[in-house]
């Protein structure tokens, strides 16, 4: 090999992101890109692992961190663009709790049987892709933060109480190609909040209703392309007074029923 090949791999080596390999353990606190090696099993302390970017990282490599006792929530997500991917956060009150100055990603993870949230986004910009959240009690994934995407995930049977799949609490969130099925209350719940698209959405079979705006003073909403049948409560509802006249518009959505009936 010559001597500028070999110059031009070892700058191409040095200029990768450095992976650590060590075992990660109840508690800590990660700041660089890791990779899981095994479960993490009965974990006690509030969280049982933090994630704190920008330069933290982990592949949980199809493992599963599991709460035991004291421990209220799974995954904190710190700093900003934080990465959590591929992996199962099981049996905590809330399962992944985003915050910090956002710009997370959280990719392919499953959180499961929780008696709070599975996926809390309290920070801005953060993104939620191709993940499943079940049996919870309140939300399976909640956001609070403005500019979120949550997209292409999986809300099913999250089963106490009232239980929806997704509550939309911030502004401009695009919340697109979700499954929400068999959730004991709603499928996705609008709170008061502005600019949000609501796009080609599966909402089936949830104990009350479909895609639901509730308590009034949404506005510049786009909901759009979703599918929603099997919601005896109503498929689609808009509780605003003027729903029929405001700045929300609900278009070519395929539904069983609708509350007023204008929603289309």
């Amino acid at each position: 090999m010559k001597l500028m090949d070999v110059k031009l791999l070892v700058s191409a080596i040095l200029a990768l992101p450095f992976v650590s390999v060590a075992a990660v353990e109840c508690g800590d606190t990660i700041t660089s890109a890791e990779i899981l090696t095994e479960d993490l099993l009965n974990c006690s302390g509030t969280p049982a692992l933090t994630i704190e970017g920008p330069t933290g990282s982990l592949d949980m490599n199809g493992f599963t961190l599991e709460c035991g006792g004291g421990s209220s929530r799974g995954i904190d997500v710190l700093g900003n663009a934080a990465v959590l991917s591929n992996g199962v956060v099981d049996g905590c009150a809330i399962g992944i709790f985003v915050e910090g100055d956002g710009f997370h990603s959280i990719q392919t993870m499953t959180v499961q049987d929780g008696i709070d949230v599975g996926i809390w986004l309290i920070s801005e910009n953060n993104i939620v892709n191709g993940s499943t959240a079940t049996g919870f009690f309140n939300r399976g994934i909640e956001i609070q933060g403005s500019n979120s995407q949550v997209i292409g995930n999986f809300l099913i049977d999250n089963q106490g109480g009232t239980s929806s799949g997704i509550l939309i609490n911030g502004d401009n969130s695009f919340v697109a190609q979700n499954i929400c099925d068999n959730n004991n209350g709603e499928g996705i719940v609008i709170d008061p909040s502005s600019g949000g698209l609501v796009v080609q959405n599966i909402v089936t079979n949830n104990g009350q209703t479909g895609i639901s705006m509730e308590g009034g003073g949404q506005s510049d909403y786009l909901i759009t392309g979703n599918i929603a049948t099997g919601n005896p409560d109503g498929d689609l509802v808009d509780s605003n007074p003027d729903a029929c006249m405001s700045t929300n518009l609900w278009y070519g959505n395929i539904f069983d029923t609708a509350d007023p009936s204008c929603l289309d």
